[in-house]
């Protein structure tokens, strides 16, 4: 059982999806090399409870690996910056969750732009650990394709069925991935949204240190709660713990929503700022 294929992806199976109604708006964005469905179950738990939700496919995700490939993590990026842009036309308000490389994307969209109101960060990296990460440049130039197996750390291993990844990924994209995240672990003192930092402790992809050194960087936030789950593996919104997490996800939402605490349907609008 795996949870990643070397075959072409059902292309409705990994497609982009859009949940319920209201003003508003959830972004939720996948990881490095995965696809929207992992993000489904939170997405359908958020849309019950009056969110508008969108989950879209990063650029170079859900088709081949060599399109991923060919997209650098300025792409990526510009593919999450697009979703919040849709997302907030139709919405008062924008709230993002990310899973891995999701949540390192959410952070960013909250040090760039200030419509973001809250953000939820699941096994996000800001820094990645391994041996091979002092060598990826110079083994990026020399190999190719990087085939990361079939480790699984997930408790619920039924779990993987939901999850749908590349069996291989070019190392000039996981460099990339690198050069995100050390991006990122620079922004995080520019920060001001809320913030709710969860990981799993069985976590064998994204070292766990990660949410303490996010919780420690984010200077200037205006609030930020670190929550681990000793049971779970790296991928939270499906592992045996997805129920508090989709309820822990979900509360934050409600607790920083401005439309819940006027109670109608319409809040404000909020400023926007790239920086």
């Amino acid at each position: 059982m795996t949870a990643r294929t070397l075959e072409p992806f059902d292309p409705a199976t990994v497609a982009p999806w859009r949940l319920g109604r209201g003003r508003r708006g959830a972004l939720l964005i996948h990881g490095f090399a995965s696809t929207p469905p992992e993000m489904r179950r939170l997405g359908d738990h958020l849309a019950a409870r009056g969110w508008r939700v969108f989950g879209p496919a990063l650029a170079g995700h859900g088709t081949t690996p060599e399109d991923l490939e060919a997209t650098t993590w300025h792409d990526w990026v510009g593919t999450a910056q697009d979703a919040l842009d849709e997302l907030a036309v139709e919405c008062d308000e924008v709230m993002v969750a990310g899973q891995s490389m999701g949540g390192t994307l959410a952070l960013h969209l909250a040090a760039t732009d200030l419509r973001v109101r809250a953000v939820a960060a699941l096994a996000a990296p800001v820094r990645l650990s391994g041996f091979l990460q002092h060598l990826l440049p110079v083994f990026a130039s020399a190999v190719r394709w990087y085939y990361p197996g079939d480790d699984i750390d997930l408790w619920d291993v039924t779990a993987v069925d939901e999850l749908h990844s590349y069996g291989r990924r070019a190392t000039r994209s996981i460099l990339e991935l690198k050069r995100l995240v050390a991006a990122v672990r620079d922004e995080l003192a520019q920060v001001r949204a809320p913030v709710l930092v969860l990981h799993g402790e069985r976590d064998r992809t994204i070292d766990p240190r990660n949410a303490g050194e996010i919780e420690r960087r984010l200077l200037d936030s205006a609030a930020v709660v670190r929550r681990m789950f000793p049971r779970s593996g790296h991928a939270l919104t499906v592992d045996v713990d997805r129920v508090a997490v989709k309820e822990a996800v979900s509360d934050w939402f409600d607790r920083y929503s401005v439309t819940a605490r006027l109670g109608v349907s319409r809040a404000p609008a909020v400023a926007h700022l790239i920086s």
